[in-house]
């Protein structure tokens, strides 16, 4: 039986990504129906996939058309995400005293897509088609098509992207300044480790970037079996240390503004402190944390204000409130009972969270770990707050340390909204049914994000509040409340515009499967919380199956049965999801510790699509044959990388060296006879002394190790986690760490991306019989 037959480009190629990712539908193409794209709808007008990405660019007009097609209709959202190009920058809008114009019924912000009456008198609602009257302060004349002939100077009727100057009726309290608790583990697994010498150093050298300046606030607390406060008030010589041992009776032993301090006027006295706490716990022997009554000592002295805690934790909570358990049991990991350790042990620290969001305070984790932390426990705090889980399992700080230093830096100084809500809304008939990423939800439709960065994406899912639209158009707006780090309240607004379609081509035609593919994600993370892991696995497959099982019967122009029909914009689509597969979200295996498992999925939950897709299929470059120009600055003034290799075995060569990266680690394979001239020019020694513990490569003064280094230091700079490189030799123990990354490849218990294949070709050939 010849399952498919391969097209020019095989179904098992690499996607061009070298530069970032797939390049995204801007437009969608003309609707089967005739219908015309009103004039204000182009490329510029829409929000750029950059913050808003669809997953298909119409709208089916029906709910049984949209069932149909399988094709989940939904969005991936990021809000803060770096500018891609200049076209991405968002302009910022101040109206004034005059107010933010917005329709009064549905609340939407005026955008490009409103459509302006009555020579510009008068405007109607793209949402939900209110007609609305233009503030006298903001008229303008518009022509009979409704153009007002103010459009170049009006971003917010321009650009799908426009962030607006919140007036004071946004605000409940003045903006919070920007606060931080240090909330530090000192006991003995985090002094033996390094873990905690790595935290104040990194907290020094990061002092002066501080945002938010002079506005900012920190304040410490260090916590083993007893629990040290530390006054920092301005004017002191140098800091007090105060120490509460009786942890069943936890109190602040001072006023929260002596602990709490402004950096500027204190900045002496934080200085101090740092420079004394590496030699205060040195040769502890204290093996216990009573990480849980810290972290409400934290929570009472930040709640007046709100702002992170950032809790840095070497090993599980042991005494007091918010002990927990060991709970690994490894005789259930890869058994149906294992979503029991991936969900949490108990409220106290889900519920600890809430708390938090509601008075604006985010989390963050460092999770040092030395053993199980039980991370399904502790990560719900980052999950509800906004805030962001880190975990460096059996950390070190000679292998660990740089690592930890840049995420923490990172976390320090990147752009962060504070105090933040958003909200998703959609034209009358379309209605959000789900929503997907670090949050609560206040109520049903308001995410509450103590905390927002550029690392955080959010997946949304539609559906029909109706049977079928009337509409010719739908849009999606979605609206982010926060506050600069400078005290500033702002309003960053998306705006898309789609077709509305009766064609099932249409929808199949402007599918985005990088998309696609990260919803899908993190739909099947939540079926796997709530039921088991096989029923996540299944439903990513069945997902894949019922997308193409349509195409297959209703689209495709040759229904042979011995091709698998993969419409042109989802060819890609079995790849990724066997990606995800094959992840350690998502993997089969006994191998995986609860905690690790946890981490990635939490990772995946918050990942944009433009790290979702490098999640689910890493890139692979090879380092040994670069051709002239490769490793050095190209025209646009970054390092030119390698062509992309596909993820299989057969395409590494024994004497051979490719590099490997997932947006989370980067591995280093040199194979067993790669070229002693290779090795001499880029690690300056044979192959049979590099230490299996190399984390880095060396810097030689030859040609040669600079373009390499070039190239490594490129491939880690363009993600947000800092990737270590790990290098690993042919035949070492620890080759089956890079072998897994290897999706095209059979493992143990998922086919390989050819078995993969003719396996969803047969399940397909079966469903449609059955017809």
């Amino acid at each position: 039986m010849q399952p498919f037959t391969p097209s020019a480009q095989p179904f098992g190629a690499a996607p061009d990504m070298s530069k970032g990712q797939l390049k995204p539908q801007g437009m969608p193409t003309q609707s089967h129906q005739g219908e015309a794209i009103p004039l204000s709808i182009s490329p510029q007008t829409q929000c750029p996939p950059t913050y808003m990405r669809m997953t298909t660019n119409v709208v089916p007009n029906t709910s049984n058309l949209l069932t149909k097609s399988n094709i989940p209709l939904g969005c991936i959202i990021h809000p803060m995400a770096q500018p891609v190009t200049a076209d991405d920058r968002i302009p910022v809008v101040n109206f004034g005293i005059s107010g933010i114009v917005r329709c009064r019924k549905c609340r939407s912000y005026i955008n490009p897509f409103v459509a302006f009456l009555e020579g510009g008198r008068r405007w109607k609602c793209n949402l939900c088609s209110l007609v609305n009257d233009v503030p006298g302060e903001y008229y303008c004349p518009a022509d009979a098509s409704g153009r007002r002939s103010d459009l170049a100077e009006r971003p917010e009727l321009s650009r799908g992207c426009v962030e607006f100057i919140a007036p004071s009726e946004y605000m409940v309290r003045p903006p919070q300044p920007p606060c931080y608790i240090f909330l530090i583990d000192v006991s003995y697994y985090s002094i033996t480790s390094g873990a905690f010498y790595v935290i104040v150093d990194t907290i020094k050298k990061t002092l002066n970037e501080f945002p938010g300046h002079p506005r900012t606030k920190v304040a410490f607390i260090t916590f083993d079996s007893s629990v040290h406060f530390y006054n920092l008030k301005s004017g002191l010589t140098q800091p007090q240390m105060l120490v509460v041992n009786d942890i069943t009776d936890m109190f602040v032993p001072s006023h929260p503004d002596d602990l709490l301090v402004n950096l500027a006027e204190s900045k002496t006295v934080v200085e101090g402190l740092l420079a004394k706490l590496p030699n205060m716990f040195q040769g502890t022997q204290n093996v216990d944390n009573a990480f849980g009554v810290a972290l409400k000592a934290a929570f009472e002295i930040i709640k007046p204000i709100g702002g992170k805690i950032l809790c840095f934790l070497s090993n599980i909570p042991t005494v007091g409130t918010g002990k927990l358990p060991v709970r690994e049991d490894l005789k259930i990991i890869g058994t149906d009972k294992e979503v029991s350790l991936l969900n949490p042990e108990d409220q106290y620290y889900k519920n600890f969270a809430l708390d938090c969001s509601r008075l604006q305070i985010s989390v963050d984790l460092f999770l040092t770990a030395s053993q199980f932390m039980d991370v399904a426990t502790l990560g719900t705090m980052p999950q509800f707050t906004g805030g962001q889980l880190y975990y460096y399992p059996a950390f070190k700080a000679e292998k660990d340390g740089e690592k930890l230093f840049r995420e923490l830096r990172t976390n320090l100084i990147r752009e962060t909204g504070f105090e933040a809500v958003m909200r998703v809304r959609t034209s009358k008939g379309v209605k959000v049914t789900a929503h997907f990423g670090n949050f609560f939800i206040r109520s049903t439709d308001l995410l509450a994000l103590p905390n927002i960065d550029s690392e955080k994406a959010f997946g949304v899912q539609f559906n029909f509040a109706d049977s079928n639209l009337t509409t010719k158009y739908v849009s999606i707006q979605t609206a982010l409340l926060y506050t600069t780090s400078s005290g500033e309240r702002r309003i960053r607004v998306f705006t898309q515009c789609l077709p509305v379609t009766s064609n099932l081509g249409d929808i199949f035609t402007n599918a985005d499967v990088d998309a696609i593919s990260t919803l899908i994600g993190k739909m099947a993370l939540d079926k796997a919380l709530s039921s088991k892991l096989p029923d996540a696995r299944e439903a990513l497959v069945n997902k894949c199956i019922d997308i193409l099982t349509v195409y297959k019967t209703d689209l495709a122009t040759n229904t042979s049965s011995t091709q698998l029909m993969l419409p042109e914009t989802l060819k890609l689509l079995p790849l990724y999801i066997l990606g995800l597969l094959k992840s350690i979200a998502f993997r089969s295996a006994t191998d995986i510790r609860p905690d690790e498992r946890v981490f990635f999925m939490s990772v995946l939950r918050t990942l944009p699509v433009s790290l979702t897709i490098p999640f689910a299929y890493p890139r692979l470059y090879a380092l040994h044959n670069l051709a002239e120009g490769v490793g050095s600055v190209g025209p646009d003034g970054g390092i030119v990388l390698p062509p992309l290799v596909n993820l299989s075995s057969e395409r590494l060569e024994r004497h051979g060296v490719f590099l490997l990266e997932d947006g989370q680690n980067a591995y280093l394979w040199l194979g067993r006879q790669v070229s002693p001239d290779f090795m001499l020019n880029v690690f300056g020694i044979p192959i049979e002394h590099v230490d299996p513990n190399t984390i880095r490569l060396p810097r030689l003064e030859n040609e040669y190790s600079i373009r390499v280094n070039n190239i490594v230091d490129a491939v880690i700079a363009q993600r947000p986690t800092f990737m270590t490189l790990q290098v690993v030799k042919e035949g070492d123990a620890r080759e089956y760490k890079f072998l897994q990354y290897l999706v095209e490849d059979k493992t143990k218990t998922v086919h390989s991306y050819y078995e993969f294949l003719v396996n969803l070709h047969q399940r397909i050939q079966a469903k449609v019989s059955k017809k």
